[in-house]
């Protein structure tokens, strides 16, 4: 076992991904967590863990339509990709996986401060959580613990199925939620969402067409 990355790598990590300030150095994982070493988790294991979470999120994000759920659902939805993407940068060999995560980090981190700014200008009574919930930790753990040989794979098949889960809630929220300033954002952020689901599936098919 290994503990998480140490500020330094961090940051090192972050600025090649373009990613400066309070997300360079914001730890969002939860207090005291340790993560596995690389090449400790079974890929398929992994993988029906992967998909038993991916259904309970899928669910969750079917029934937001509160502010409060809504942004927590999106602010944990934001703060793993970036540290997913951080991992894909200094884990994957593939360099197209590595710019697809560099593409995830700088797009989520967009994200996370515009819906900042709109909760600030609304003067709304809701806090984005600041670390993540136990499912998004274990994914981030699934991917540590991958083999070298494995963790391409395991990426993007969570990034998969990571932006379904955020193109449902980013729809369900532009449909029936509750502060209209926001459901403008999720209106707005639901093409994105699509584009980055799209690409993802691209590079799965080019990942298992190559493999």
């Amino acid at each position: 076992m290994k503990k998480t990355l140490g500020i330094a790598s961090v940051i090192a990590i972050s600025a090649s991904l373009g990613i400066s300030g309070a997300w360079a150095q914001q730890n969002v994982e939860q207090p005291g967590h340790v993560s596995p070493t690389p090449g400790t988790s079974n890929d398929t294991m992994s993988a029906t863990k992967d998909t038993a979470g991916h259904a309970m999120g899928t669910i969750s994000a079917e029934m937001t339509s509160t502010l409060k759920g809504f942004v927590t659902a999106a602010a944990i939805s934001d703060m793993y990709e970036v540290e997913a993407g951080k991992i894909a940068a200094q884990r994957s060999k593939n360099k197209e996986v590595r710019d697809f995560a560099a593409k995830m980090v700088k797009g989520h981190t967009q994200t996370t401060d515009e819906l900042k700014t709109l909760l600030r200008d609304d003067k709304a009574n809701v806090t984005p959580p600041t670390q993540l919930d136990d499912r998004h930790q274990a994914m981030l753990d699934e991917l540590r613990g991958a083999k070298g040989s494995d963790f391409d794979n395991r990426y993007i098949s969570q990034q998969i199925d990571a932006h379904k889960e955020a193109l449902i809630l980013m729809r369900g929220y532009a449909k029936d939620g509750d502060v209209a300033s926001i459901q403008s954002f999720a209106t707005k952020t639901v093409p994105v969402v699509q584009a980055h689901l799209d690409m993802a599936q691209r590079l799965d098919s080019a990942i298992n067409k190559n493999s």
